[in-house]
């Protein structure tokens, strides 16, 4: 039976990810070395071809270095490709050090957005962006309505810098995030609710005012509140 190109580049691309994710995971440690293409290709239930191909991608992304005559050592990851960084996300799931790395991430990458955003945005963005921070805060709101809203701030703050590589990494942490993040009653999310609401509002005033130095503290204080339940269970 043929097979078609779609087919094998998906064989491939499984072949990579399964063998990607042992190297994210710890389970291939940097300096291992991996099983032959052909003890591979039978572990994995694929074709040699596959398992060269597959190594070759993730040569390109600096997670192996392949030898000629040896086989492949495992890299060490932190040497990565930034293309990693979508498979980090993808493949980190609910383990805890991953979480902290993202929400560390996110809060140090704020201060950053909120002074590009101070200088590059528009009177109209600007004005556009408090007027949506000042409508979340609003009591009109439901408490998953509020929550759901205050966990955007990230990406439209970094709408306004017109960085585009800004806005796809703050779009994927705060994806990433809120798939992670446990459904909250009504009575958790109405007590969040009332520690974030003030927070929200001096976002608000400091960036009408263009005040980056206040924003910056305002928007680091409104992450930690709302990473406060994923903390925690990282603690335990």
């Amino acid at each position: 039976m043929n097979v078609g190109p779609g087919a094998i580049k998906r064989t491939i691309d499984e072949v990579a990810a399964r063998i990607r994710t042992s190297i994210l995971d710890g389970s291939l440690a940097p300096g291992a070395r991996l099983p032959a293409e052909r003890e591979l290709a039978a572990q994995l239930h694929v074709n040699r071809s596959s398992v060269r191909e597959a190594l070759k991608q993730l040569e390109q992304l600096r997670l192996v270095e392949i030898l000629r005559g040896s086989g492949a050592r495992v890299r060490d990851a932190e040497h990565a490709s930034l293309e990693i960084v979508p498979a980090l996300l993808g493949d980190s799931g609910a383990d805890p050090a991953r979480v902290r790395d993202l929400l560390e991430l996110r809060e140090l990458l704020l201060p950053g957005l909120l002074r590009l955003a101070v200088e590059r945005a528009s009177d109209a963005e600007l004005e556009a962006c408090v007027a949506r921070l000042r409508e979340q805060a609003s009591p009109e709101r439901t408490d998953q309505e509020f929550l759901a809203a205050a966990t955007q701030i990230h990406e439209s703050i970094a709408r306004m810098t017109h960085n585009r590589v800004a806005l796809i990494l703050a779009h994927s942490l705060t994806r990433f995030l809120g798939e992670l993040a446990p459904e909250r009653d009504a009575a958790a999310a109405a007590a969040e609710r009332r520690k974030l609401r003030p927070l929200l509002q001096r976002l608000a005033v400091s960036l009408a005012a263009r005040d980056a130095d206040t924003a910056a503290r305002a928007g680091r204080d409104l992450l930690r509140r709302l990473a406060a339940p994923a903390a925690r269970e990282i603690r335990a």
